[in-house]
């Protein structure tokens, strides 16, 4: 058997500081909340692409409990009606736009746990008059994923060059792990999809691809959330070849002992060390934890959640929404019965951040934010999902947004 010793990096994560705990000033005023659509249940995250080139930002949105995914094509202004497109879809857990078969047309890719358990393929017909029409619309299923986990989240990208776009998928226990999808050379050819392990795993939470360690090729960077690999780590792409078909070498940050929830990058400059940015991810109920890298090692700074928020911190955000040239931090939450499921600290980095309550206390589960300018005003708003009624049923508030009362 051919044998291959990995360089290794030993890397340590020295804790740096903790920011304090939230003082005056605070705003508990909330955002005006926009209704993308709320009837369906369990809206599971929104991804953001522009499906039809008319330079509007659409939206695919996952609806566990409803067993259905949406298409939303955007009206223009982002405040109008969002016609959607509906693919079948049970226990969809993540749900994502891309022209897997170079058609022209972005297709949908929809993964699902529960009993499900497949990731699915929903053609999209190549002509325009028939794209907007759910019934022309083709689902089949990759066989190799059936039955094999419970899959949570994917990402589109060209893993060995050759034969168009594959797909990384990650899921959770039992058979928990992290892998690739090979695209045959006719992407519709379902039966000749391979999969090829990455990594064991005990449940992604996030993936996100970028080339970690400067040999021009994109790694994969995940929060895993249990188990004995969990922590926030990266897998290093080997390059083209026989071992890109074999498990990628592993490589921890931190959060060995945490529970991390969905990522998010932040680009701030004394953060940004050979192109790879700084790291913040929610440990579940403890705090956020900011990761950046000096010289190849790691360090980490805690931010605790403030205590307005809910009970247990889901994905966040950075960016500067209030365009005063600081960085803002945006963070969501589930378990907000009484509490705030969307909160953001102006100034974050500051020595006196300014707390506001963007969602109020409506609201109990909400899923992770993305900061876009939804109504063309110029300015970032918060678009997210919540999928949990006071009743504890998957009625929620649905596929939101909250508009940025910055204009």
């Amino acid at each position: 058997m051919m044998k291959v010793d990995f360089w290794l990096f030993v890397l340590t994560v020295f804790p740096l500081r903790i920011f304090a705990q939230e003082a005056t000033p605070f705003n508990p005023v909330p955002w005006k909340m926009h209704v993308i659509d709320n009837t369906s249940m369990g809206a599971d995250g929104a991804k953001l692409a522009d499906v039809n080139g008319d330079g509007f930002l659409d939206l695919v949105c996952g609806w566990e409990e409803g067993g259905v995914s949406r298409l939303y094509i955007n009206p223009g202004d982002g405040t109008g009606q969002w016609p959607y497109i509906e693919v079948p879809s049970p226990d969809v857990e993540d749900a994502f736009a891309v022209d897997l078969d170079g058609d022209g047309f972005m297709d949908l890719v929809t993964l699902s746990e529960g009993n499900h358990q497949r990731v699915t393929i929903h053609w999209a017909p190549a002509d325009w008059d028939a794209y907007y029409d759910s019934e022309k619309w083709i689902s089949q299923d990759i066989p190799v994923s059936i039955g094999m986990t419970r899959w949570m989240f994917g990402r589109a990208i060209d893993v060995d060059g050759q034969f168009g776009l594959d797909l990384i998928v990650g899921s959770k226990d039992p058979n928990g792990r992290l892998g690739w999808l090979e695209a045959p050379e006719d992407p519709r050819n379902m039966g000749q999809w391979k999969y090829h392990a990455i990594s064991d795993a005990g449940w992604i939470m996030s993936i996100e691809t970028l080339d970690m360690d400067g040999d021009g090729l994109l790694d994969i960077l995940i929060t895993d959330r249990y188990g004995d690999q969990r922590g926030l780590r990266w897998l290093k792409n080997p390059g083209i070849g026989g071992w890109l078909r074999s498990p990628w070498e592993n490589q921890f940050i931190g959060l060995r002992d945490g529970e991390p929830m969905f990522l998010g990058l932040a680009p701030v400059q004394e953060w940004v060390e050979d192109g790879v940015p700084g790291i913040i991810v929610p440990d579940l109920t403890h705090a956020w934890l900011l990761f950046f890298r000096k010289a190849g090692t790691w360090y980490s700074e805690t931010i605790p959640y403030p205590r307005f928020g809910g009970r247990r911190g889901k994905s966040v955000a950075i960016a500067d929404m209030d365009e005063n040239g600081t960085w803002d931090l945006v963070g969501s939450f589930e378990g907000a019965e009484d509490r705030s499921g969307v909160v953001a600290i102006n100034g974050f980095l500051e020595e006196n951040p300014y707390y506001l309550d963007i969602s109020g206390k409506e609201g109990i589960k909400y899923d992770f934010v993305v900061l876009v300018d939804m109504d063309g005003d110029g300015d970032l708003d918060v678009l997210t999902c919540e999928e949990t009624a006071g009743d504890g049923s998957k009625h929620g508030l649905g596929l939101i947004w909250y508009e940025n009362p910055l204009r």
